[in-house]
């Protein structure tokens, strides 16, 4: 069974606060062990001992011995009460001690004498002394001629006691946080992923059939909040795209059925009854006419195809002269244009260079300028310029023609779409062209926009991304 994103969340915030908790409680019995034993023990058995070493410093001379209460009607002394006090010459030999020690002796081996020979102080912990550990600190004392030692000790099992229980109290505390850090956070996680529950149930129910609905909000501003606003932006990209499909495709078939139903038309009226030959060819031009607007048709559906799949995109970086292409479109749509009595002029313009790429920026103005030369009238004129503005080079486009209707203009690039003016003129076409443009220029990082004055003639301006 899969373990559910909740619960590797609870489990996860639980693993971290626990390995916190074990760092602070290592931390925190650190501290307390230096405090009980380096500051609390060591300092006391210190003190005795340089009390003692005092007392020796003041009568160098006399005999040496433990400076302990005498018995009788004094207060019992706890700062000797729990210690054990022994004095040792410079070879080890006990000269006093106690009377907490009875006949036991503190250990002296060697290596401890030449440290206090050097002058040190040194602090032990010795385990084998007794049925208790002992905490013993050995103190140089030189009084005159003579060298002494100050041995006192102090047993550690009260401080181990103690750091026992404060070992089993941390970790009870422990427990009881880790469990409530348990507890609240399954509950803040499920309370926090609850909105994604919901999200996830909607998302389940979504189709093809009502892709119209969107998740439900949290009402938050949050990362799901956000994450939902962009899932609902995507659904609606998804939408449009797919009615954008519906669309193209039901266009498409009918822009194929068409000419199809035309040919077979001609052709089956043609073979009813055996014609002569001016029939024959005036039926077989005619179905070359359908053939070749089903052979445009198909070429410009394939366009819009491989633009859809995302390709002919082209490496970045690309610097492309406007200049060769503009010549050479204009080269070749001259001969139309004369024969239908339209002037095609090139304003002077810079040269400027544009990222694109060349197949592509010489397919849209190919179009840009067969669709200026179709709508204009005898003697009209198609005018072209190039501009620089900002970071961007500017190709226009105008004529002279009938001009576009302002309630087809938010249509104009849209698919298989045919204004009043190509079906008034019946000017041949299915119109993809704009289509093609506009995708063209948007995949290239520019926009395309048109501009037409009630008073007739029609602008198209290309944006499109200097090369730098």
């Amino acid at each position: 069974m899969a373990v559910t994103f909740k619960t590797r969340l609870a489990l996860g915030h639980m693993v971290v606060v626990a390995a916190i908790l074990a760092a602070a409680a290592a931390g925190a019995h650190w501290a307390l062990s230096r405090a009980v034993l380096g500051t609390v023990i060591d300092d006391a058995i210190l003190a005795l001992a340089e009390t003692e070493a005092a007392a020796l410093l003041a009568d160098p001379t006399g005999p040496v011995r433990v400076q302990e209460m005498a018995p009788g009607t004094a207060p019992p002394s706890f700062v000797r009460l729990d210690k054990f006090v022994q004095i040792v010459d410079a070879d080890g030999r006990v000269l006093a001690r106690s009377a907490t020690l009875g006949t036991a002796r503190l250990p002296t081996p060697p290596a401890l004498l030449a440290r206090l020979r050097g002058g040190e102080v040194v602090f032990e912990t010795r385990s084998d002394f007794g049925e208790e550990p002992i905490r013993v600190v050995a103190l140089p004392v030189a009084a005159g001629e003579r060298r002494y030692a100050v041995q006192v000790a102090m047993s550690l099992d009260d401080a181990y006691a103690v750091l026992r229980a404060a070992r089993w109290l941390g970790l009870g505390l422990a427990l009881i946080i880790l469990a409530g850090v348990g507890i609240t956070g399954a509950l803040l996680a499920q309370r926090a992923l609850r909105p994604i529950d919901r999200v996830v149930t909607t998302a389940r129910r979504l189709g093809e059939a009502n892709l119209a609905e969107r998740l439900p909000h949290p009402g938050t501003g949050d990362e799901i909040g956000r994450l939902v606003e962009t899932l609902n932006d995507m659904l609606g990209r998804i939408e449009r795209g797919i009615e954008a499909q519906r669309r193209f495709t039901a266009d498409a078939s009918h822009e194929l059925r068409s000419p199809l139903s035309r040919l077979r038309a001609e052709i089956e009226v043609t073979l009813r009854r055996p014609r002569d030959r001016a029939e024959y060819e005036e039926a077989l031009r005619s179905g070359l006419e359908e053939v070749e607007r089903l052979s445009r048709l198909t070429d410009e559906l394939l366009v819009l195809a491989r633009l859809d799949a995302g390709e002919g995109r082209e490496p970045a970086g690309l610097s492309v002269p406007l200049a060769p292409i503009l010549d050479d479109t204009l080269r070749r749509l001259r001969p139309e244009a004369g024969r239908r009595g339209v002037a095609v002029t090139l304003a002077p313009s810079p040269p400027l260079a544009v990222r694109a790429a060349a197949s592509a920026l010489g397919l849209v103005i190919s179009n840009l300028l067969d669709n200026a030369v179709k709508f204009s009238p005898p003697g009209g004129r198609v005018t072209v310029g190039v501009a620089a503005s900002g970071d961007e080079a500017v190709l226009s486009v105008s004529d002279t023609g009938p001009g576009v209707a302002a309630e087809e203009l938010p249509r104009l690039f849209d698919r298989f779409h045919r204004g009043q003016a190509a079906r008034a003129t019946e000017a041949p076409g299915v119109g993809l062209g704009l289509a093609i443009c506009r995708a063209l220029v948007e995949r290239h990082g520019g926009r395309i926009a048109v501009d037409s004055p009630p008073a007739g003639g029609a602008t198209f301006r290309v944006h499109l991304p200097l090369a730098l």
